[in-house]
């Protein structure tokens, strides 16, 4: 059963895992991509790189050595709404990962000559994401479903905000958002928790200011929106997104099942027409995306140019046929055991669990036990799929991106399809 301490007003969600040898520890900000300016776009994921290069008492080959060095692992992240550094690691190195992780985030060097061999090593990375054609059709999608607002932009940034952010404004956006106030700390292992509670007292000795978070929300989406960016590649990538419920909607887990029942397995819908029944693909997939003021529903497909047509089409009956025809209740039942049984082998591990606690309490700040979840899942009927079916699949509000070596009048040709399936 996890606890939620609060040390100088930094959160700690502890879940006491007995009998393991190896643990997991994250220290996460609610902070991100949404969070920033258009002129400083990819600001915080550039603070998150910076952070590994050392600290005030950790060179970043310290860093790296005293945690991977001990056969442990070290990773961050930056997401639209959170930023990330974690670590699984050997039980006995508890106090030197968790003195490592918040000296990182408290006390980051910033070195001015650091800043400038970071900024290529990110302009690389953005270049990188844009040359993968399942990562570039993702992007242009991204821009449809969120038009002019920061859902719909690149967390990584612009090849030229990159360029134009300063040491300064990195010290700036760190010293606003890199406060005890706004830390959430999450561990799971077979620790005492005054062990921990001791530990972080020691890095985080006075409480600081609530950091305040102004978040815009994005406007109503209307209307088929639709990009093709043509580029010499051997497959077409297909993107299909339509707004979805937020984690905050009562509707976010009956999402999460249309999204298992449509695309989330080899057992979904989609993949048994459009792969098993008819071979236009090798995957075809689905995936739910939620923020606290929206989300999305997007369907991914990789295959030959030729093939869009058809698979286009066979894609849009299915979404109009879990909308007309209540699906039966063995088929819901299969959905909802995968969803349980997917959620339960996450948990039993302590990473899964130290990620699962602190998504929850950021996002949240309630974390639902097994059998919380369970129950909730178990109460979703048919009727509740097809609602939430018809709220979604508009297909009068669908964005498409696609990317390849599309001839010039794909665009019209997706709009055909889309409005004679």
């Amino acid at each position: 059963m996890h606890k939620v301490i609060n040390i100088n007003g930094t959160d700690l969600v502890f879940t006491p895992f007995k009998g393991r040898d190896t643990a997991s520890l994250g220290v996460f900000l609610k902070v991100g991509g949404r969070y920033e300016t258009n002129n400083l776009k990819g600001i915080a994921h550039f603070l998150e790189h910076l952070l590994f290069k050392g600290s005030k008492h950790y060179s970043y080959r310290k860093i790296k050595r005293e945690i991977e060095g001990r056969g442990g692992a070290l990773n961050g992240f930056t997401s639209q709404e959170s930023t990330g550094f974690y670590a699984h690691f050997l039980k006995k190195n508890l106090d030197i990962t968790l003195d490592i992780l918040l000296d990182m985030v408290l006390c980051p060097s910033l070195k001015a000559d650091d800043v400038e061999k970071e900024r290529r090593v990110i302009l690389e990375e953005i270049k990188m994401y844009n040359d993968i054609p399942t990562s570039r059709v993702v992007m242009l999608l991204d821009k449809l479903l969120w038009p002019k607002h920061q859902l719909g932009q690149e967390v990584a940034g612009e090849m030229a905000s990159v360029e134009r952010i300063t040491r300064k404004d990195l010290i700036n956006f760190k010293d606003k958002y890199y406060q005890p106030s706004n830390i959430v700390v999450s561990c799971s292992g077979d620790f005492a928790q005054d062990a921990l509670v001791n530990l972080i007292n020691k890095k985080i000795k006075s409480k600081s200011a609530k950091v305040k978070h102004q978040l815009l929300s994005p406007g109503s989406l209307t209307g088929m929106h639709i990009d093709v960016e043509r580029k010499k590649l051997e497959q077409a990538h297909l993107c299909v997104g339509f707004r979805s419920p937020s984690y905050l909607s009562s509707d976010r887990l009956t999402s999460e099942l249309l999204n298992i029942i449509m695309g989330a397995n080899m057992s979904s819908r989609l993949f048994e027409e459009v792969r098993e029944k008819r071979p236009l693909c090798y995957d075809i997939s689905t995936e739910v995306r939620k923020y606290r003021d929206s989300g999305a529903f997007i369907i991914h497909i990789g295959l030959d140019k030729s093939r869009i047509k058809l698979a286009l089409g066979r894609i849009i009956k299915e979404l109009k046929k879990i909308k007309e025809k209540k699906i039966s209740l063995s088929e819901l039942a299969r959905a909802k055991d995968f969803f349980f049984g997917q959620s339960v082998m996450v948990l039993e591990r302590p990473e899964g669990r130290m990620f699962f606690n602190a998504e929850s309490h950021l996002k949240t700040g309630r974390i639902n036990s097994v059998e919380q979840i369970k129950e909730k899942i178990t109460q979703i009927t048919p009727q509740q799929i097809s609602e939430v079916a018809r709220k979604i699949f508009n297909i009068h509000n669908i964005c498409v991106g696609c990317v390849g070596d599309m001839a010039a009048d794909t665009e019209k040709e997706i709009t055909n399809i889309i409005r004679t399936a």
